[in-house]
């Protein structure tokens, strides 16, 4: 019979995004295998990352920063002063930073939702930051366009039109505008897995 360790890693490696239970199995077997050494160096890596991870205070995208008082609030976009301060585009997740970031197709500041509404799953709008967002507009002297760069699916559609009702106190004052990236996305295209001429197009053409 099993010990206690394998399932609990099991079902530690369930939470990840998209990891069934077969999978989570994998991993741990995989773990199985590995040197002494490899799984000490893996233990060593998850037991800093609390330390050595932050998420930025202004768009609330992850970034690695090293602990110690020099420790940065800000990640590297938002620190930089060469970005495009009047843009935010508005990301699900913080893989659609990197994947953008990668594209070199943007040149303004992002915001993280930290997720997406579901018709399925209304539970999920309390943790995504709408308020802060909300907040973030009405301190903001820079802003002036919010770009919506959200999976072109049903629940990126959905979450869409909210943020733009509850930014709507924003633009029917003239302070902001609201632009969607143009359908060089195609229906049921999650940003994360968007190549850079399909990134490009769609910024071209939002709308």
């Amino acid at each position: 019979m099993e010990g206690e360790i394998i399932p609990k890693l099991i079902a530690f490696f369930e939470k990840f995004p998209g990891i069934g239970p077969r999978q989570a199995r994998r991993f741990v077997y995989f773990l199985a295998e590995e040197s002494p050494v490899d799984i000490e160096n893996f233990a060593l890596l998850i037991g800093r990352f609390k330390n050595e991870v932050s998420r930025c205070k202004n768009c609330f995208r992850v970034f690695s920063a090293q602990g110690g008082e020099g420790r940065s609030d800000l990640c590297g976009v938002c620190a930089n002063p060469s970005r495009d301060k009047s843009k935010a585009l508005i990301v699900e997740k913080d893989i659609d930073v990197e994947n953008i970031e990668r594209s070199g197709v943007y040149g303004g500041i992002y915001y993280v939702l930290g997720g997406l509404l579901s018709p399925l799953r209304p539970e999920n709008q309390e943790r995504l930051r709408l308020r802060e967002l909300f907040n973030k507009i009405e301190r903001s002297g820079e802003i002036s366009e919010i770009v919506l760069a959200l999976s072109a699916t049903t629940e990126g559609d959905m979450t869409a039109r909210c943020v733009e009702r509850i930014l709507e106190p924003f633009t029917k004052k003239g302070k902001i505008k609201i632009s969607r990236l143009g359908r060089g996305l195609s229906t049921g295209t999650e940003l994360e897995y968007s190549d850079r001429d399909t990134l490009r197009s769609a910024f071209e053409n939002r709308k």
